[in-house]
């Protein structure tokens, strides 16, 4: 065993998890089955004839903006099992509207002009429009807007507020908040850059409106783009999923939301730090997993974790419930526990190939294939991800000609690492 050894054991681990980042993205037809869904929403808020839902602008709001959508996990349950892809509407005549005339008004007008078969589902902030003709579905979570008072902004920009069934109006800054994450991602940690290009897969693929404008989506290529930031956000995303499945915790998971700004944090400060001692690619994504949890706020005896561009949006705000709350706050320190170590499993030593093959999909929901592809790419002489040191391809093969499987049992006294939570 040497330092070269571990060494590759890390280069073969980062290659692994970046190609899990970029399996778990969304295809290029995937991508244009939202797009053509996404455009019919304008022509169906261009036939209202209500007032309020005059001058419209519709854009993309969460993962699509923030360009970290995901796949949903296989089997899982219905609110799990489809891709999320939201839109805002902003309204600008809605500024002396109720919460209720605004929702009713949207909800009213997408059941009127939608054609999807499935039944429009309210939310405590908008409605879902479910897309069920498709494998794997998807869903549109559509939320009306309105600029705050003083905000003269147009086309949805600066501090807005959204309905919301209970409280009224609730402050919300989606573009604000999309920017921040987008400057953030765009401040280089000092690193090696090699593998980023060798595994991100650069696959390529307005309508203008009388009374209703559009912000297209991201494009395809610009989604796919692989960064360190965002290729961290969906593997964690993608772990939460997989944790709230197995430990029967979907209620109460984590946000997208909680997730990316803690995650964001983390790198901004990761990038400060690595101009002092750069860091390999796989050393920033640990010390972003490890750092987020650093920059959950408790104020006056209240958790945060704000919107870094309005004060007022507090995606932690569930946290802080007298009845709920402490689950919420339990399931994001055991979840964020269980990711901690399920980053960390290319660099332990498993007694097997299947043992780290079951761990990854436990974990990442990544088969035993993309372990298989990787390891074929990597140099021959590189430690595998998930084995012994010094257990590389040439080692394997030369015990297979030798008809001998020591170099495959050595490790048998050697335990699996356990997954939290």
């Amino acid at each position: 065993m040497t330092s070269q050894d571990e060494l590759t054991r890390r280069r073969s681990w980062e290659r692994l998890l970046l190609r899990a980042a970029s399996d778990i993205s969304l295809t290029p037809s995937q991508y244009t089955t939202i797009e053509d869904r996404y455009s019919q929403l304008q022509k169906i808020l261009d036939a209202s004839t209500n007032p309020l839902l005059s001058g419209a602008h519709i854009f993309p709001q969460g993962s699509m903006r923030l360009k970290t959508t995901i796949n949903p996990v296989g089997g899982a349950p219905k609110d799990l099992g489809t891709i999320d892809a939201d839109a805002i509407i902003w309204l600008p005549h809605a500024a002396q509207a109720d919460a209720m005339t605004v929702l009713n008004a949207i909800e009213e007008r997408f059941r009127d002009g939608s054609r999807v078969k499935s039944d429009i589902v309210q939310l405590r902030r908008g409605i879902r429009i479910e897309y069920a003709d498709v494998n794997p579905g998807f869903h549109i979570d559509v939320t009306p807007a309105r600029a705050v008072w003083g905000n003269s902004k147009v086309d949805g920009q600066g501090k807005l507020e959204v309905p919301d069934r209970e409280i009224g109006w609730k402050a919300s800054s989606p573009i604000s908040y999309a920017d921040w994450l987008n400057d953030a991602s765009q401040q280089h940690i000092s690193l090696e850059q090699h593998l980023y290009k060798a595994v991100a897969a650069n696959r390529s693929v307005n309508e203008a409106m009388d009374a209703a404008t559009q912000e297209p989506l991201p494009t395809y290529q610009d989604y796919d783009s692989l960064d360190p930031l965002r290729a961290t956000i969906k593997l964690l995303k993608r772990h939460r999923d997989e944790w709230a499945i197995e430990t029967r915790r979907k209620d109460y998971r984590p946000i997208s939301a909680v997730i990316t700004t803690l995650a964001t944090h983390a790198y901004l400060k990761v990038v400060e730090e690595s101009k002092l001692a750069p860091l390999t690619p796989i050393d920033a994504i640990l010390q972003i997993v490890e750092k987020m949890r650093d920059y959950v706020r408790h104020i006056n005896g209240e958790y945060q974790v704000l919107n870094p561009k309005d004060a007022g949006e507090n995606f932690s705000e569930k946290w802080n419930r007298p009845d709920e709350g402490p689950k919420y706050r339990r399931a994001f320190y055991d979840w964020h526990a269980s990711a901690a170590v399920s980053f960390q499993l290319g660099l332990q030593s498993h007694e097997s190939a299947d043992t780290f093959a079951q761990a990854m999909a436990a974990s990442f929901g990544i088969d035993q294939k993309t372990i298989s592809d990787v390891n074929r790419e990597i140099p021959g002489h590189w430690t595998m991800p998930g084995r012994k040191v010094g257990m590389t391809r040439n080692a394997v093969s030369l015990g297979a000609l030798s008809g001998s499987a020591s170099h495959a049992s050595t490790q048998s006294n050697v335990k699996p690492v356990e997954r939290l939570g």
